[in-house]
């Protein structure tokens, strides 16, 4: 299972967010930072916010 390591733009200190065990076509997942929801992409090895409604 990948491990996909990402910065958090709405973080408010430095450092990263390592997401870990991520399924190979990706998978959404809570950011532990600020709470929202990101599309982890281990292909890409990004992470990107999604906003749901």
């Amino acid at each position: 299972m990948p491990v996909v390591t990402a910065t958090c733009d709405r973080r408010e200190r430095p450092g990263k967010v390592t997401f870990t065990g991520v399924d190979a076509d990706g998978e959404l997942r809570d950011c532990p930072d600020c709470g929202g929801r990101v599309a982890v992409d281990p292909d890409a090895g990004e992470v990107l916010h999604v906003e749901t409604e």
